[in-house]
């Protein structure tokens, strides 16, 4: 496949404002309290499942994988869909949407960590460089001093940290899983494994019947951004644009993603961008380009 650098730009911006605004609707149905992160999961990965059944049904695809291929279909689906959605939704549940979102910055930096030293891939002092800038611009976003962070859910730092981990591994994998099938096929098997793995939860937390029906309207209509946009249609434009420009790119773009969340909250919040906000994510800007 001949490579289009510039859709492959363009597609991983959206995919940043779509994962950026998800952090928003994964706070909004945490608040209402009538389900847990995990089952937040099992609903999203399931109209993932579902969306890409449908469309390669339609479009007449062939399901079938190869023996060989399932391993790695299967850890890849684990890291991209239950381990990483789940601990987003637990970290959300913890801090907040801003704090993950802003966390999730460093993917560009444990992609080319692991892209160096554990893949062996040449990269280039200008790429370190935009690294090192977007992850200044990130922590001057996020306002931590020693006394502030003492101050906060550690927890919940953790969880965003393992969640994003959890993304990056799985681009890699992913990459690699991709090359042999069509997109929407891989894409539909990982969001099963992703279901079958969070299914258990749905029993061990039930849904509070009483909250879900107070809150049923801003309940579907953050599912829908989580499970058609954040994890059906994102998830085929992210498979994408790494094929055109690349894991270590396609993640450094990602940075442009706690902006989004950060207007998101202001739009549904009110709440304004304070001047570090403001100073980091136009440093997070100049690192992307």
């Amino acid at each position: 496949m001949k490579q289009n650098k510039t859709l492959g730009y363009i597609a991983i911006t959206i995919v940043a404002i779509i994962y950026g605004v998800s952090y928003m609707a994964r706070n909004v149905i945490t608040d209402t309290k009538a389900m847990e992160p995990a089952v937040i999961t099992l609903f999203q990965l399931l109209i993932m499942a579902v969306l890409f059944l449908l469309y390669n049904l339609f479009t007449r695809k062939s399901m079938k994988i190869a023996g060989k291929d399932w391993p790695m279909l299967i850890i890849s689906g684990l890291f991209g869909t239950f381990i990483f959605h789940t601990l987003t939704n637990l970290s959300v549940s913890h801090v907040g949407a801003g704090i993950p979102s802003l966390v999730y910055g460093l993917a560009a930096a444990f992609s080319m960590i692991i892209s160096t030293i554990f893949l062996k891939k040449k990269s280039n002092a200008i790429s370190w460089l935009a690294v090192l800038v977007g992850v200044i611009g990130l922590f001057i976003i996020l306002g931590i001093t020693p006394e502030s962070f003492a101050d906060t859910n550690f927890l919940g730092y953790v969880l965003s940290l393992g969640s994003v981990l959890a993304w990056v591994i799985y681009c890699f994998l992913a990459d690699k899983v991709s090359d042999q099938y069509e997109k929407s096929v891989t894409l539909f098997w990982q969001a099963v494994v992703g279901v079958v793995a969070s299914l258990p939860f749905l029993f061990v937390y039930p849904i509070d019947g009483e909250a879900l029906a107070d809150n049923m309207t801003n309940i579907i209509v953050c599912l829908v951004i989580l499970g058609v946009f954040n994890a059906t249609f994102a998830y085929f434009l992210n498979i994408y644009a790494i094929k055109q420009i690349g894991v270590n790119m396609a993640n450094m773009f990602l940075n442009f993603m706690p902006i989004a969340t950060l207007v998101a909250i202001f739009i549904v919040y009110g709440t304004p961008p304070k001047i570090n906000e403001v100073i980091g994510g136009l440093i997070v800007i100049a690192s992307v380009l």
